[in-house]
């Protein structure tokens, strides 16, 4: 039986490894990390603000803000102003971002859905819910044990 400690060290490196995978993806397609974190977000069909964006995806703002600027300019993203928010905007992919974005999805798309199927077919869909979870309480931790580290320092 697995200790705690050897299943947390597990579950890091499985999850270290498979942002490795992503990024040598994106070093194959000539995309930068940021980017494609962007360009996945926005392809779901939702209304996103940089602020969604940035808290979501963990992505800097001034990264992301340098990237929706030079995207806008490329004509690949539309900002549309969000009502009732004097300086937030709704970030789109136009027509042309959209065929941008196309092959650098279909990779990742390919092999997310390629990988899903073996996962489920062994583990069924717990498996997402329990990283799901334990992102949570892992989270969780973190800010419990940090606040407690604030609170001795204090003291």
């Amino acid at each position: 039986m697995s200790t705690e400690r050897e299943l947390a060290r597990r579950l890091n490196l499985a999850s270290y490894s498979t942002d490795y995978a992503y990024y040598l993806n994106e070093q194959r397609h000539g995309i930068k990390t940021s980017e494609m974190c962007l360009l996945y977000a926005l392809d779901d069909g939702q209304m996103h603000s940089q602020n969604d964006i940035c808290l979501q995806w963990e992505i800097p703002r001034s990264t992301l803000n340098t990237i929706i600027k030079q995207w806008e300019r490329q004509g690949y993203l539309r900002l549309t102003p969000i009502p009732g928010k004097s300086r937030e905007m709704h970030i789109s992919l136009t027509e042309a971002g959209k065929e941008y974005a196309r092959p650098f999805l279909e990779s990742v798309y390919k092999a997310e859905d390629e990988a899903i199927r073996k996962t489920v077919e062994k583990y069924s869909e717990a498996f997402v819910e329990a990283m799901e979870y334990f992102d949570k309480a892992i989270r969780e931790a973190f800010e419990r044990n940090n606040e407690m580290k604030e609170k001795n320092d204090n003291e």
